[in-house]
C-alpha cells in the first residue's frame, strides 16, 4: 500500500510538472490576455515583435510573419500573411495561431477589431520608451513560455542603456530627425524615436510642435537651424539629395559642419531588442562621431 501511495504521489508530481500553466499578461491597451498554456503557434504582425520573439528563443513558435519582418534572416523563411496594414485574415486563420501579436504603431485599429474575432488570443504592444521595450520582452517571454530567456535579455538591454547614458556628457545637441521629405515630416515628442534622441544626449527641436510626427515647412528647418540632422535611410539614398530638394539647407549649421547623416531606418524605427544598437549609434553621432 505504501508503495502504491508513493507511486500515485510521484505520478501527481510528474503530471503537475508537465501540466502547462495558465499565462496572464496585461497588454498596452490595458486588456488582459489569457492563454491556457504558453503559445505554440504565434503570428507576429510587427517586425519589432518578430525580432523580440526570435531574440528570446521563440523562433520555432513563430508560425507566420508580415512581409516587413526581415530580421533575423530566419524570420524571412516563415510563412507571410501580408503587410502590417490589412494582413490577410485567410492566411492568418490557415496558420491556426493560438496567439497573434501586433503593434499600435504599425498596425491599425480596424485590423485589431477583425483579429479579435478569430478566436486566437491577441496581444498589443505599444512601447514608447526603452523601459517599455524591456516590459514587452518580459511579456512576450511569458506568453511564449520563454520567461528565463526574456528576463536575461531585458537585463542585458537595461545594462546597455545604462552604459550609453553614463557616456553622455556636455551640452545637448540641437537635432532634427527626418522621416519623410514629401511631405517634410520629422520626429516629434511622445514617441519612441524622441526617447532615443533625448537619451543619447540630443535636444529634439521638434518637441515644441503639437504633433508626434509634425509636418514642417522647408523654411521652418532653416529657422530652427539644427546642429545635427538625421534622416532615415528609406527617405533618401544619399544625404546630398537633401540639398537637391532643399538647396537653402546648405546654410544650416549641420550642413556647414558636415553633421547630416543617413541612418538605418529598420534599426531606429523598430522598438525591439536592437534599439540599444540604435541608441549607441545616435549617441555616437551626437558626440561628433560617424555612423
Amino acid at each position: 500500500m505504501r508503495h502504491r501511495h508513493l507511486f500515485i504521489l510521484a505520478l501527481a508530481v510528474s503530471t503537475a510538472f508537465r501540466a502547462p500553466a495558465e499565462v496572464t499578461v496585461v497588454d498596452d491597451l490595458g486588456r488582459t490576455v489569457r492563454l491556457a498554456r504558453p503559445a505554440q503557434r504565434i503570428v507576429s504582425l510587427a517586425p519589432s515583435l518578430t525580432e523580440t520573439l526570435f531574440s528570446i528563443g521563440a523562433g520555432d513558435e513563430v508560425a507566420g510573419v508580415t512581409s516587413y519582418c526581415t530580421y533575423p534572416k530566419e524570420a524571412t523563411q516563415k510563412p507571410q500573411v501580408g503587410g502590417m496594414i490589412n494582413p490577410s485574415l485567410e492566411a492568418i486563420v490557415a496558420l491556426k495561431p493560438d496567439l497573434i501579436v501586433l503593434s499600435m504603431e504599425g498596425n491599425i485599429r480596424e485590423d485589431f477589431d477583425r483579429l479579435t474575432t478569430l478566436g486566437a488570443a491577441v496581444f498589443v504592444s505599444n512601447p514608447r520608451s526603452l523601459a517599455d521595450i524591456q516590459k514587452s520582452v518580459i511579456q512576450l517571454g511569458a506568453l511564449a513560455g520563454r520567461s528565463a530567456d526574456a528576463s536575461r535579455l531585458a537585463t542585458e538591454l537595461a545594462a546597455a542603456e545604462a552604459e550609453v547614458v553614463r557616456g553622455v556628457s556636455g551640452p545637448k545637441v540641437r537635432t532634427l530627425l527626418i522621416v519623410s521629405i514629401r511631405p517634410l515630416v520629422v520626429v516629434g515628442g511622445h514617441t519612441f524615436l524622441n526617447e532615443l534622441l533625448e537619451t543619447a544626449g540630443a535636444t529634439n527641436l521638434a518637441t515644441r510642435f503639437p504633433s508626434t510626427y509634425p509636418t514642417l515647412s522647408r523654411e521652418a528647418v532653416v529657422s530652427e537651424d539644427p546642429d545635427l540632422v538625421l534622416v532615415t535611410s528609406e527617405v533618401v539614398a544619399h544625404t546630398r539629395l537633401l540639398f537637391e530638394e532643399f538647396p537653402e539647407w546648405t546654410s544650416l549649421k549641420a550642413a556647414q559642419r558636415k553633421r547630416i547623416y543617413r541612418i538605418d531606418a529598420d534599426l531606429v524605427s523598430r522598438p525591439g531588442p536592437r534599439s540599444v544598437e540604435a541608441l549607441r549609434m545616435i549617441a555616437r553621432l551626437v558626440r561628433g562621431g560617424t555612423p
